[in-house]
């Protein structure tokens, strides 16, 4: 749904033909995402089927396909912001946010706030289980080397998330 949701996002600030959003997403993203064009215009027919765009205008050209340009519907704007909502409360990662990001002007910051605030309190629990665990834990098949690297690996990856989504609050609170 990441990519539905920057459609909706980018179809919330204007009509767009689907090109013009790839072109977007590539330079937003300093080309370190990759959009097909099979998967981009799959999901603008998948949004058009629920109803959450709609062809808003039709530019016909002689020896050439026409081209469609594409805006969102009421619908689709209640959709959008559903799903900006559940990616905040679901997110497992602050990069699975990246897609919701740009558009958290449309929706309520303070519901934000609440779910960055329990994201952090959940990634907070699981660092001192592990850490918990770790060191109740005897893998006595795995080198005590490796044991170690696995573990650390796993405890800065979750201080890294808990850093980002503490530096997204107060970036949230601040708006």
């Amino acid at each position: 749904m990441s990519l539905q949701i920057f459609i909706l996002g980018m179809l919330h600030k204007g009509d767009y033909h689907p090109y013009d959003v790839k072109k977007r997403i590539v330079q937003g993203t300093n080309n370190t995402v990759n959009v097909t064009d099979g998967n981009l215009y799959y999901n603008f027919e998948a949004l058009l089927k629920k109803e959450l765009i709609q062809k808003s205008q039709i530019i016909h050209a002689e020896n050439r396909p026409d081209k469609i340009t594409y805006s969102i519907t009421a619908k689709g704007k209640e959709v959008f912001k559903e799903e900006i909502y559940k990616s905040f409360k679901n997110a497992k990662s602050i990069r699975s946010l990246f897609a919701a990001l740009p558009f958290i002007e449309y929706v309520d910051i303070k519901k934000l706030v609440f779910y960055v605030e329990e994201i952090i309190e959940r990634l907070n629990k699981k660092l001192k289980e592990l850490e918990e665990r770790v060191l109740a834990a005897e893998f006595e098949s795995v080198d005590p080397n490796f044991k170690l690297l696995m573990s650390e690996v796993i405890t800065e990856s979750i201080q890294l998330e808990i850093r980002m989504f503490n530096k997204l609050l107060v970036l949230l609170q601040n708006q």
